[in-house]
């Protein structure tokens, strides 16, 4: 008889043990839920995570430093792979000499792999040789930088500085990696020395970064077009599917 209780009572044990699994379960599932739900409802355009004054560094294959972000805030959004950089300032090591600089207001990340960012406000990129000195300078309302190919481009007015000459023009490409920089329309050239001032003007000028010398580019090309549609693939990255 005593064992009869026994059992009877295990048993008992184990279907209350059994009931409050299956409660628990199913409260885990609602509050992951709900979690979920509550991600849905957020608003897309307002930051959910964020970093203040933060740094990131990005390493090549060899393990050498390929560039260094600082900015005083990093924000993610809900539903979206973007990331947003307020007050952003990358160094970029070239990999053939020296180091670019790069500001803004604030950056765009649509898929916050750091390949390809969306700058916009008071857009500087300062090249630097390997001792430092200032080799080039360009500002610009907004530009899409690509990092690990050292290459900016903007289809927007801008200026480029080099010590003897100061160059304009709408939609601007500078391909570092490959040594050339480009203006697409509108081109303006001022180059100076000790005894005269220079101009050139021309639809298009292309800068040799080597040989450091401008000239006039004949050849036509739809390269500003496909700078705006580049653009416009980044910002749709702010508008919720």
């Amino acid at each position: 008889m005593l064992n009869k209780f026994l059992d009877n009572h295990k048993t008992k044990k184990n279907i209350y043990l059994l009931l409050f699994l299956l409660l628990l379960i199913i409260i885990v599932e609602y509050i992951l839920s709900s979690a979920l739900n509550r991600d849905d409802q957020l608003d897309d355009k307002i930051a959910n995570h964020y970093l203040t004054d933060f740094t990131m560094t990005e390493t090549n294959k060899k393990g050498e430093i390929s560039w260094i972000l600082d900015g005083k805030r990093l924000e993610k959004f809900p539903n979206s792979e973007r990331s947003e950089v307020v007050s952003p300032s990358m160094k970029i090591l070239s990999e053939n000499d020296g180091y670019w600089i790069v500001t803004a207001k604030k950056a765009l990340d649509p898929d916050s792999l750091f390949e390809s960012v969306y700058l916009y406000g008071d857009v500087q990129f300062t090249k630097h040789d390997g001792l430092g000195s200032i080799e080039m300078d360009i500002t610009t309302q907004s530009a899409v930088i690509y990092p690990k190919e050292e290459k900016v481009e903007t289809d927007k007015f801008g200026v480029i500085k080099t010590p003897d000459s100061k160059t304009s023009g709408v939609g601007i490409i500078a391909d570092i990696d490959n040594g050339y920089v480009k203006i697409l329309s509108k081109a303006k050239r001022l180059s100076f020395d000790e005894d005269k001032v220079g101009q050139i003007q021309g639809d298009k000028l292309v800068y040799n970064m080597e040989s450091k010398t401008w000239k006039v580019l004949k050849k036509s090309s739809n390269d500003a077009l496909k700078i705006k549609e580049r653009v416009k693939t980044i910002l749709k990255t702010r508008t919720k599917k």
